[in-house]
């Protein structure tokens, strides 16, 4: 099934509330949320999942790096970046989580999709948040043309003009800005556009 994941976008001037309120009422209309508070500390992060925990399925929840965090609030799954200490160092300690992984070229994805949960591609259009040259449409093309073995989640300025021609090559996308600087209204709004035009491009293509 093609996912929708949403990413926060660690604006640490929004409350904790207001971050957990955004959170929970998008929730019904994507897959997984991951929480990507880099700038808050620990204890907030923590504060932040406790107010959301009563509210929605935790099983929704990815969090950003912090595997002792997702541990210690009974979270399942960890989202890695290309820093963060390995995959054989953390599942050593941490047995029962699950680990999905940011990629930026097409050989490390080759070579390691298959040992995560998922991952992340990109940034695939250009986008205000990256500085550095774009992925690409066709470069994710040749990519999924070649993968044979894991999920692959496209990130990076992706919306309802382009999503058509990025849906049919990966199993799903990650939106940040499209989903957290917006009201809370149109996020909804917005996520319902992209996954019927994603499953509608998906289904035209087969």
């Amino acid at each position: 099934m093609f996912q929708i994941h949403a990413v926060t976008n660690d604006q640490s001037s929004e409350s904790i509330e207001s971050l957990s309120e955004r959170i929970i009422a998008l929730s019904p209309f994507v897959d997984f949320i991951q929480i990507r508070e880099k700038s808050r500390s620990p204890q907030s992060i923590a504060k932040l999942i406790e107010l959301i925990l009563n509210h929605m399925d935790t099983a929704k929840l990815i969090i950003n790096d912090r595997a002792d965090i997702a541990f210690a609030m009974g979270l399942s799954r960890v989202h890695l970046t290309e820093s963060s200490l390995s995959l054989s160092q953390l599942q050593n300690v941490f047995p029962t989580l699950k680990f999905g992984r940011s990629f930026h070229a097409v050989e490390p994805i080759l070579s390691h999709l298959h040992d995560y949960d998922y991952g992340y591609i990109g940034h695939i259009f250009p986008t205000a948040l990256k500085t550095y040259l774009p992925f690409g449409l066709a470069q994710l093309q040749l990519l999924a043309n070649q993968r044979t073995q894991g999920r692959l989640i496209a990130i990076g300025g992706i919306d309802e003009i382009n999503i058509t021609e990025v849906a049919p090559l990966v199993g799903g996308i990650a939106v940040m800005s499209g989903f957290f600087a917006k009201s809370i209204e149109d996020s909804i709004a917005h996520a319902r556009s992209l996954r019927s035009l994603a499953e509608n491009a998906i289904t035209e293509r087969k």
